[in-house]
């Protein structure tokens, strides 16, 4: 599975279509269609998954106890807000403009790559994050004993 890696700060443009850069797109699976699920993130932010690792990812949400109030409000906040969107030719994504209102991204965005997603952040909000992150970095390693 290809590993979406980097940050870019991108412009978004009055329609909400990004352009996702070409790092990032070659990292998509050859034999799939260009389309991204965009849903909710955790942490203020919003993921752009590839749709076959969307795919498998929404499997384990649905494997989960549905009989769990806290795991229908997950469910439900993720699968009512997520929206599929296909890259054109030049590697162009619209973006739901409620999606990127619900996180606070207007007229540029951070793409960082997370592995097997991509994050799309606010780029204050990203500022923030990484300061966070590096303050936390440490004591999480030796927590996890990487």
């Amino acid at each position: 599975m290809a590993q979406f890696l980097g940050e870019f700060t991108i412009p978004v443009d009055d329609k909400g279509r990004i352009f996702v850069p070409a790092e990032l797109r070659h990292k998509l699976p050859p034999d799939a269609s260009d389309t991204l699920v965009i849903v909710r993130g955790y942490d203020r932010c919003l993921n752009a998954y590839p749709q076959d690792v969307w795919a498998r990812t929404s499997e384990r949400l649905m494997a989960l106890p549905q009989t769990d109030p806290q795991v229908r409000a997950l469910v439900r906040a993720l699968m009512s807000q997520a929206a599929e969107t296909r890259l054109d030719k030049q590697g162009r994504a619209p973006i739901p403009r409620r999606l990127l209102d619900r996180v606070g991204i207007g007229e540029e965005m951070v793409i960082a790559g997370a592995g097997d997603r991509m994050e799309l952040w606010n780029p204050e909000e990203w500022r923030i994050h990484l300061e966070q992150a590096d303050a936390q970095m440490g004591e999480v390693a030796a927590r996890l004993t990487l």
